[in-house]
């Protein structure tokens, strides 16, 4: 089969990048161009068609649900992944209506969207593979394939449970917020892998993101225990 070609649609350079080695890190797909902004993934879209979009909402200029509503307005074979930070749920009902084929909450651990790339595999395979003609037996399977996700909100692969034991210690402590560099010094671990730890309490439901703001610059997340103490 194929690999399936995907389009990042992501302003946030890092955000951006972790999401590329996921992707690439997932059987049967590859990143096929990133851009920051919804008019470039319109010329990106024109030029290099794609199978998947990877995208966010806010997105300067043409922002996320519009691209994805132009996207739909289109009629090309496309499908999209809203990977966002909103939880509004007007949102995400415009998302639904949209018809991306899911929402993703940053930030999330890697098998979150891994289990929705290999739901929208499973989905592709059943539509190949089908006849022509489906029943509704058939098309109640294609609706359901759609929506089961195999995430359990175990441990990812590759986090060490001691490890998560002191990042949980270390948010307990006052009630503290870090943030994932400051998490990474006192783990003594890389920014990346102490964000993956952080993305997996929020995931897993354990914590919740604070952005802390500054004069200049984006916010800064701040991740906090939903336990913590006042």
């Amino acid at each position: 089969m194929a690999p399936i070609d995907v389009l990042i649609v992501e302003d946030d350079p890092m955000v951006a990048d972790i999401h590329q080695s996921f992707i690439n890190s997932v059987e049967n797909y590859r990143v096929a161009g990133v851009v920051d902004n919804g008019l470039k993934a319109l010329e990106h879209l024109r030029r290099h068609p794609v199978r998947l979009v990877v995208l966010d909402i806010f997105l300067p200029g043409l922002d996320g649900m519009a691209l994805l509503e132009k996207i739909r307005e289109s009629g090309e074979n496309v499908d999209v992944i809203v990977v966002s930070a909103s939880r509004d749920i007007l949102t995400v009902n415009r998302a639904i209506q949209a018809g991306a084929f899911d929402y993703i909450v940053k930030p999330f651990v890697f098998e979150r969207i891994k289990a929705s790339l290999q739901s929208f595999s499973r989905m592709m395979d059943k539509l190949k593979d089908g006849p022509k003609q489906i029943d509704q037996k058939g098309i109640d399977t294609l609706f359901q394939t759609r929506s089961n996700k195999d995430f359990d909100g175990r441990l990812p692969k590759g986090l060490n449970p001691n490890v998560l034991e002191r990042l949980i210690s270390l948010l307990t402590e006052n009630g503290a917020a870090l943030s994932s560099v400051e998490a990474a010094e006192q783990l003594c671990v890389s920014r990346i892998t102490a964000r993956r730890y952080l993305e997996h309490l929020v995931a897993s439901g354990q914590a919740v993101v604070e952005h802390e703001y500054h004069d200049v610059g984006r916010p800064v997340n701040k991740y906090v225990l939903l336990n913590r103490t006042p």
